[in-house]
């Protein structure tokens, strides 16, 4: 099996190492600067690399995997369907939730497989959570809360293409990190948002910019003034279709929290928790039992999960058409994230209302 890598920033080269583990060979790299194909295509022992996307649609080419900005998933997307490749993009699928449910409608209709990278719900004490909720024992889910955090933005911030709307778009924490756990939540229980309300916040729009970091503008570090419009963090509210409630505070400004997702299901007859810095720790409890934790002894890191997926992807890819009940996200959960983003964001624009998911 072959495939192609679009785009060499942090998530090609997540893909690249998850390929080698998966027993993929990364035959074509292809970017926007030839320089940085070079590079990568060296790094990773490419054979084929340069800025023509044509080279990604050779015959030998099995999957194209989408690691480029969200601004232009759609348009690659469509690419590479109508020339008959199968499709691994990075997450989210696009901004608009027209344009993700027309995305997901074309997956449907090519036949071929098309997947999302969201990795989270690959470790094992997630996929045992889901298999808990699903057998019922525990009851009818009532709450679904949680966050997830970290300190990547926080001062000094690197100043990098996630700040340019053109490219991520009107939103960063919501999509970047908030569709993970929009994802997880849903994988988890089987439900849907019907409506959001939701706040965001931008704690500091006016910026100084000092050797490609940027700084609050209060005076202690001199260099470029610039303006930042997305938000650091947000937090949500979500109605679920059955009755549930969720919640998530979100936030990339968290010093001390690399990578803290975390989800709490309460249900009628029990209640179950999460942590993905404790990754192989899953927790249960049922009133006046105390809590039982189970241990993954054996269990798995960030990087196994996108193997994992990979792998999942890999066996449909040789079976030559989607599962008929695929574990690996599709196209069509990824247009419900859309929608659900597209919800969020008009919420927080419009003093937090609630406001309506649409169908997907």
């Amino acid at each position: 099996m072959k495939a192609a890598i679009i785009g060499a920033g942090f998530s090609g080269r997540v893909h690249a190492a998850a390929l080698a583990a998966a027993g993929v060979q990364p035959a074509v790299v292809v970017t926007a600067h030839e320089d940085s194909a070079r590079r990568f295509a060296a790094q990773w022992d490419i054979p084929v690399w340069g800025t023509d996307l044509s080279l990604a649609c050779a015959e030998d080419i099995d999957a194209v995997h989408i690691c480029t900005p969200p601004s232009t998933h759609g348009r690659m997307v469509r690419y590479f369907l109508e020339r008959g490749k199968h499709v691994l993009c990075e997450k989210p699928l696009c901004f608009d939730a027209a344009e993700a449910a027309e995305l997901a409608a074309l997956a449907e209709r090519s036949g071929l497989v098309c997947a999302l990278t969201f990795n989270v719900r690959y470790h094992m004490a997630c996929q045992k959570a889901r298999e808990i909720l699903a057998s019922g024992e525990m009851g009818r889910v009532l709450l679904v809360h949680g966050n997830y955090m970290q300190e990547f933005n926080a001062f000094p911030a690197p100043l990098d293409w996630r700040y340019d709307e053109k490219l991520a778009g009107s939103m960063r924490a919501v999509s970047e990190i908030g569709s993970h756990w929009l994802d997880l939540a849903a994988f988890l229980t089987g439900l849907e948002p019907e409506a959001v309300s939701a706040s965001f916040g931008c704690f500091h729009e006016q910026r100084v910019l000092k050797d490609g970091l940027m700084y609050p503008a209060d005076g202690a570090v001199q260099g470029e003034k610039i303006h930042i419009g997305t938000e650091d963090a947000a937090a949500v509210t979500l109605r679920y279709k059955g009755g549930a409630l969720g919640n998530v505070l979100l936030s990339e400004i968290s010093p001390g929290r690399g990578n803290r997702l975390t989800m709490e299901i309460t249900c009628q007859y029990g209640n179950l928790w999460w942590n993905e810095e404790d990754n192989n720790l899953l927790h249960t409890a049922r009133k006046g039992e105390g809590v039982h934790t189970q241990v993954f002894a054996f269990g798995n890191g960030f990087d196994d999960t996108f193997t994992t997926l990979l792998k999942e992807v890999y066996a449909a890819v040789r079976a030559g058409a989607p599962d008929k009940a695929p574990r690996y996200p599709t196209f069509r959960e990824g247009a419900r994230i859309a929608a659900a983003c597209s919800a969020i964001y008009a919420s927080a624009k419009n003093d937090s209302r609630w406001t309506s998911v649409q169908e997907v």
